[in-house]
């Protein structure tokens, strides 16, 4: 197994999205792109009013709140569409906010409840604790470059807490998106045709919770976020073809990220919440080798509360787009919010 693999801090921020040959960094309400050098490639964007700004530019303040923007992804003909804390912007090129969307439940989606199909399509998943399941959770869709949205999935309260995540699949040309939290809430759904209708491939346990998948040719693989259960986690791999899925390994705590690279690679990151089926207090970085985890990092979460910030490791989106890793730790010790790139030699 080849585990020669290195990190090196970048910068301060949060990575958003990665390009083959950039990466798109948010600091507070200000976002731009830098090469894997860290060299600014862009002007600074900004969104947002000045009290916003103001909130999001102290760590406690925007950790706690939740202010600062939370997803990017590029659209088609150069604008950008960014996501804040109850408000998401669709950014021109000269900075001009040319769209906001509002009324959406929840302070922001998931971490990988935004995606971008290679047709310009814009998706964008409702993520609520909807503890007391007392409101449905919607899909929005937009085919208009975030000037207007729709409705294309309603997902009953009785039945789903929240969307973890929407993501395109390059491989089977479809849409994957998740829910959670309890066994009968977590599934993995299927769309064939743009988000209009949704299959169900598999429910009803933890092994269906995932915060996002991984693709490659054979396979989709997760790990799962069972972090308020005293269930185990494990790394998942589903078999494209018989739509199976099997345990790779056990993983040390929830699942907060996952990246798949255009190079095959596959990574898979856990997390520090404070559960009971948490072994340590240790965040780790995983790569899939030979259908066995190796773990490449680990980092132990810093002394503020959990309430502030769970301590994770989250990769942008957009890996499929480069073979160079990049991940943002949050939460961890030596790195409150604080970008990594692979180290090349």
């Amino acid at each position: 197994m080849n585990t020669n693999i290195q990190f090196k801090p970048l910068m301060r921020g949060r990575a958003l999205y990665t390009e083959k040959e950039r990466i798109w960094v948010a600091k507070g309400m200000t976002f731009f792109a830098v090469d894997y050098d860290g060299k600014r490639l862009t002007k600074k964007y900004k969104v947002g009013g000045i009290k916003k700004r103001l909130l999001s530019y102290f760590r406690l303040s925007r950790q706690l709140l939740r202010e600062g923007l939370h997803h990017l992804v590029p659209l088609p003909g150069g604008d950008v569409f960014v996501t804040a804390k109850r408000c998401a912007y669709v950014v021109g090129s000269d900075g001009t906010v040319k769209y906001t969307f509002r009324g959406f439940l929840g302070n922001k989606p998931g971490h990988q409840g935004v995606c971008v199909t290679p047709d310009g399509t814009l998706f964008f998943g409702e993520y609520t604790l909807n503890s007391n399941r007392d409101h449905d959770t919607h899909l929005y869709r937009s085919t208009d470059g975030g000037a207007s949205f729709e409705i294309v999935l309603t997902l009953p309260m009785n039945e789903y807490r929240h969307i973890h995540f929407v993501k395109y699949d390059p491989y089977e040309k479809c849409l994957w998106l998740g829910t959670g939290d309890e066994d009968f809430e977590c599934e993995l759904l299927r769309s064939t045709d743009n988000g209009s209708t949704w299959e169900s491939v598999g429910k009803g346990s933890q092994d269906w919770r995932a915060i996002g998948v991984c693709f490659d040719e054979q396979s989709l693989t997760w790990g799962t976020d069972a972090g308020s259960v005293p269930d185990q986690n494990h790394i998942i791999r589903m078999d494209r073809a018989s739509r199976k899925i099997s345990v790779i390994a056990d993983a040390e705590g929830p699942c907060h990220g996952c990246g798949s690279f255009c190079d095959g690679r596959v990574f898979i990151s856990t997390g520090v919440e404070g559960g009971e089926n948490e072994k340590d207090r240790f965040a780790r970085l995983k790569i899939l080798e030979d259908g066995k985890t190796v773990d490449l990092l680990k980092k132990k979460k810093d002394s503020m509360p959990l309430i502030l910030q769970y301590g994770v490791m989250r990769f942008p989106q957009g890996t499929e787009n480069t073979n160079t890793v990049v991940f943002t730790t949050m939460g961890l010790k030596n790195g409150g919010e604080k970008v990594y790139v692979e180290r090349t030699f």
